[in-house]
């Protein structure tokens, strides 16, 4: 992620900075042109209008400013959006879906597939799913060693260890690399946030919630994120080959 403002994105303001910032200096030396003055000071207003402006679409690319709380912009869209960030992703502990503790750090060193679902979503969570599945199913046994797949709940009032268990079963997934997390709101709630995941609570059983599938690096920093009901399962392998080849 750019840690600054990429200013040769806009070759308009670099021309114009590089015609003016001369007249400037002018204006420091010569302020009997009042005229003169006044004219380069707009221009300067007028330049910072367009800066902050790129500082607004900057903070828009960014996910964790830009992923909506609600699905119904995403759901009308194929497929899922693909960005490469670089966000670090804070340690956190749930449960499994055998009930035992979870660590997200135990994962360090290998490449985590993450996404967030809830059982009882009717559309956009099995697509998620079976993507996932289909990412998992085309690793190597090699590569299964160093990836795991997390799915994250974002309804923990249903989701308990052994509905989150009965999840896994009917979507045939091979639980020696993937996890099923749930918990009590409050740590679920810090895990959302951590990834920059909103949720909103709509009914019993119904939840909107960002449609996020992250690709997090052997350091512990999210370096792919998916955005839509439909990730590309050979876009996701592609991407977890990349990692564990060190790229």
């Amino acid at each position: 992620m750019p840690c600054c403002l990429e200013l040769n994105k806009w070759p308009a303001v670099v021309q114009a900075v590089q015609i003016v910032q001369p007249l400037r200096s002018v204006q420091n030396v010569e302020h009997k042109h009042g005229f003169l003055s006044a004219l380069i000071d707009e221009f300067f207003n007028a330049l910072r209008l367009v800066l902050a402006l790129e500082v607004m679409l900057f903070a828009s690319a960014t996910p964790r400013m830009a992923w909506s709380h609600d699905q119904s912009a995403v759901q009308k869209a194929k497929g899922a959006e693909r960005r490469e960030v670089r966000i670090p992703v804070e340690d956190f502990t749930l449960t499994d879906q055998v009930s035992r503790p979870f660590k997200f750090q135990s994962l360090r060193g290998k490449v985590a597939i993450v996404a967030f679902a809830y059982t009882t979503c009717p559309d956009v969570c099995p697509l998620i799913t079976a993507a996932m599945r289909q990412t998992q199913e085309g690793l190597t046994k090699d590569e299964r060693a160093s990836a795991y797949f997390v799915t994250i709940t974002t309804d923990p009032e249903i989701d308990t260890p052994k509905v989150m268990a009965a999840y896994a079963k009917r979507y045939g997934v091979d639980p020696a690399n993937w996890a099923f997390l749930t918990g009590d709101e409050a740590a679920l709630k810090k895990v959302w946030k951590n990834f920059g995941v909103g949720v909103q609570r709509k009914a019993r059983g119904l939840i909107d919630h960002t449609t996020l599938t992250a690709v997090v690096d052997r350091t512990g920093t999210m370096r792919i994120a998916y955005i839509g009901s439909s990730p590309d399962p050979k876009a996701i392998l592609q991407d977890v080959r990349k990692l564990l080849q060190g790229k």
